[in-house]
């Protein structure tokens, strides 16, 4: 009996800890050390998005729309201030305006470069509005030059201290 108990303990530790075995390869998912699920986007104006283009650069990718005053103004200070500091970081901007013209006309106005900026004109019917869950929040994304989060919703003094 007493030997049955050992077997018990071995097997049920055995199984406890194949659980927990780690890979090299971290998964896809949405927070900081998960891979970065890809963004493909044809937006309105024809420009076309995949983000799995951008691997082996640093790429903050920020999610916003025009009726969202806090995304949008996160939207301009995160691009001003990537762009003036660090010319070898990529900033990409997904818009979520239904109204093609209110999007073009707030990137105007804000005086964004229109190269890295994209426009998903169904809006909250999205799917990488869906995937994202930007129900809850717009957000934004840092990733390394190999597709891992390294930060979520970062502000430009948390960017400060990260580059």
């Amino acid at each position: 009996m007493k030997y049955v108990n050992y077997c018990i303990i071995a097997i049920v530790s055995l199984v406890m800890s194949s659980g927990s075995i780690k890979t090299d390869t971290p998964l896809t998912g949405y927070h900081p050390g998960s891979l970065i699920p890809n963004i493909v986007l044809n937006d309105a104006e024809g420009k076309s998005l995949d983000l799995s283009d951008y691997k082996g650069k640093k790429v903050v990718v920020n999610f916003w729309a025009a009726y969202d005053a806090q995304s949008r103004a996160t939207n301009v200070q995160l691009y001003n201030f990537i762009t003036k500091n660090y010319p070898d970081i990529e900033f990409i901007s997904i818009s979520f305006d239904e109204n093609k013209s209110v999007y073009e006309k707030t990137i105007l106005w804000d005086k964004m470069n229109g190269n890295s900026n994209f426009c998903d004109v169904r809006g909250t019917e999205s799917e990488i509005y869906k995937e994202f869950r930007l129900d809850e929040g717009f957000k934004n994304f840092v990733i390394d030059e190999d597709g891992v989060i390294t930060a979520t919703n970062t502000s430009i003094q948390q960017l400060k201290s990260m580059f």
